[in-house]
């Protein structure tokens, strides 16, 4: 927060709203997979017509945010699996189980990662869930919270643990922000971190010796 401040909060009006835009905000910008929820949601104003609709339908209304042939099936294979198992289209129940049992409950969803299950929780439903991104990893990696063999998925566990819940938002949204902004992936500007006196990585380290 000395970075970068309070984040505003973020919170969608049902979980399963935030768990379709983090599918769609797989391998593509937080822009073109806003802009592919919006046009999915216009489309199909309901989750039930959505789920009724062929794969090809939400594809078309999905174009814009990549890869829309895969993330189309993976939609409509969620919401039929969640009108069959609920028999109405909704995930609003999570918000009464614990973030442990909601976290893997998702998890068995077939297409829902670690990540896209903390997301989904984090913001769909305020619930003290880490997820641990590209950006987050690679700035966790850098300041050495997260060993150099350490998947992203195992350092999500387990950093998770460590996480006061009430900081869980706050530092979730500015690690994404140090990343995008500071921690580049080839050029960190490490001139100008504010985090470079914890930081291990070794390219500033270099610069520290000259």
């Amino acid at each position: 927060m000395k970075c970068h401040g309070i984040p505003a909060p973020k919170k969608y009006p049902r979980v399963l709203d935030a768990l379709v835009e983090t599918v769609l905000s797989q391998n593509t910008s937080d822009s073109n997979s806003h802009r592919a929820y919006l046009s999915l949601r216009k489309r199909f104003p309901g989750w039930r017509a959505a789920a009724a609709a062929r794969p090809r339908a939400i594809e078309a209304a999905i174009r814009t945010g990549g890869l829309a042939q895969i993330k189309s099936l993976r939609i409509s294979k969620l919401l039929n699996l969640i009108a069959r198992e609920r028999k109405l289209i909704s995930l609003e129940y999570l918000k009464k189980l614990s973030p442990e049992r909601a976290y893997h409950k998702l998890l068995s969803y077939d297409g829902v990662g670690p990540k896209t299950a903390a997301c989904t929780l984090l913001f769909g439903a305020g619930m003290p869930v880490f997820p641990v991104d590209t950006h987050v990893y690679r700035v966790c990696q850098r300041l050495g919270w997260a060993a150099p063999k350490e998947s992203a998925e195992n350092f999500q566990e387990r950093v998770g643990l460590f996480i006061p819940p009430e900081q869980v938002f706050n530092l979730h949204v500015n690690l994404i922000a140090h990343g995008r902004q500071t921690c580049h992936p080839r050029r960190p500007d490490c001139g100008r971190c504010c985090l470079n006196i914890q930081c291990k990585y070794p390219h500033y380290s270099k610069s520290k010796n000259i």
